[in-house]
């Protein structure tokens, strides 16, 4: 077992599908939220639950949101997410096809499922899309519930196929006797990993896992306690008694080098001539706003003399931007109810604002 260098601890090699999710190269592509089952640690937010899809922040309305969205994070491959992307196939194969004849076949793409839809039948529809890599999240934690077995049952379907099988599945403490007899099952079916996840909470599912003993670290933090410790744990007993290979996904290697390295891949795609791309990704710029946009633009270019393309009305947001430098001379120059402040923004289909500051 060693450190990977993203925050993360390995044995053996990280499976192709994570060797771009590092880089911040896999497209997240959320396919439904529509899920056979109802886990007490889902993080999904409410309205993920419902049988929504998209790709990174991006809703799909159509094939080219898709396409584009791939294009600006200059993706090299996607996770098919959920829910369970097998509960609704048929969109899930078109993505997969798409996407494979858009970028080409190595263009890699894994996908997770409960493995409670995955017939043979349909994974050979997954397998001629063109999927790459297949990981399983049966219900562990439930292991008497009739959909477990089944999922059990239909995970073995996947051994007929020529692509990379493995399992993923959150470190929940107290449970590692469970997820130490499912790695023993996949390594007697052939499988080549099991990705562990340190356990974290969420808005939706924070209530569930306080109510079953489980604390965060930290208040700075989003991982439960106890969730780093059982994943090691793991990991030191899977070298010893398998032949697997093991990765245990941090939430700080989510935050610090996941979402930070797609946010960088993004920006130089988005960025305006007047952005600045900071350190973590997000672009950072100057805004003006006023009552009455159209009369201060005027203002800007006109009087001010300001180039135009130093300027971009947005009137979905009911601003001007611009660059900082120019705002922090306009701040002292114009004089009224003409508001000016530096914003930090995600370079995200959503355009998160993450910080404003106050210029006049």
């Amino acid at each position: 077992m060693r450190e990977s260098g993203y925050y993360s601890y390995v044995v053996g090699e990280l499976p192709e599908g994570c060797k771009l999710c590092v880089k911040g190269a896999k497209l997240v592509l959320f396919t439904t939220g529509v899920c056979p089952r109802d886990c007490f640690y889902c993080p999904l937010s409410p309205w993920r639950r419902e049988d929504v899809a998209y790709a990174n922040e991006r809703p799909i309305k159509s094939i080219d949101d898709i396409i584009e969205e791939a294009k600006i994070q200059e993706a090299l491959g996607a996770g098919v997410t959920g829910g369970d992307p097998l509960a609704r196939l048929d969109r899930t194969v078109e993505y997969i096809k798409v996407l494979k004849e858009n970028f080409g076949e190595k263009f890699h793409i894994h996908l997770y499922t409960t493995g409670a839809l995955a017939t043979k039948e349909n994974l050979e529809k997954l397998y001629d899309a063109g999927l790459d890599e297949i990981r399983f999240h049966p219900d562990l934690f439930n292991p008497n519930s009739k959909l477990f077995k089944v999922e059990i049952e239909n995970m073995k379907n996947a051994f007929d196929f020529d692509w990379d099988v493995g399992g993923e599945v959150p470190a929940v403490p107290g449970h590692g006797e469970k997820i130490k007899w499912f790695a023993e099952l996949l390594d007697k079916l052939g499988a080549k990993f099991l990705n562990i996840n340190e356990l974290e909470f969420s808005e939706t599912n924070l209530r569930a896992l306080i109510n079953r003993g489980y604390q965060p670290i930290s208040d700075e933090s989003s991982a439960i306690k106890g969730s780093l410790e059982l994943g090691l744990e793991i990991l030191r007993w899977g070298e010893e008694n398998t032949s697997l290979r093991y990765h245990l996904c941090t939430a700080k290697l989510k935050d610090a080098v996941q979402l930070k390295n797609r946010l960088k891949r993004m920006a130089r795609n988005v960025a305006k001539p007047y952005m600045e791309i900071t350190e973590d990704g997000t672009l950072k710029f100057a805004v003006a706003e006023y009552e009455d946009l159209d009369e201060l633009y005027h203002l800007l270019v006109e009087e001010a003399e300001i180039p135009e393309e130093w300027l971009y009305l947005n009137r979905e947001k009911g601003r001007i931007e611009m660059p900082i430098e120019v705002a922090l001379e306009l701040a002292d120059a114009i004089e009224g109810d003409v508001k000016f402040y530096i914003v930090e923004e995600y370079p995200t289909w959503d355009r998160i604002e993450v910080e404003r500051t106050p210029i006049n």
